[in-house]
């Protein structure tokens, strides 16, 4: 079976992000994308389909065993953004 190689358009559906995003990531942080496949003579950015599944496999995470998930461990968390209220600064020194 041959690899199935993806173009930017193809890797922004499969991994929901703009291909603006995707090249902008190419050149400034490589990390945050899976390993680009260059073809000799050839300047495009393109991608293995199996490079990309295993890339994304990576990144799976498990739910433990007590029945709470990951994300419902960041949204207990969460703290709120920004500077606190000046009512809330007074209740605190009270």
């Amino acid at each position: 079976m041959q690899d199935q190689i993806l173009t930017v358009e193809q890797l922004g559906a499969l991994i929901h992000k703009s291909p603006a995003s995707i090249r902008s990531d190419a050149s400034r942080k490589p990390e945050a994308l899976p390993p680009i496949c260059r073809l000799p003579g050839n300047k495009r950015l393109l991608w293995r389909r199996e490079d990309v599944l295993a890339w994304v496999a990576r990144f799976v995470q498990r739910t433990p065993s007590s029945g709470i998930t990951t994300s419902t461990l960041l949204l207990n968390v969460s703290k709120k953004r920004g500077r606190p209220r000046k009512t809330a600064a007074r209740e605190v020194t009270l």
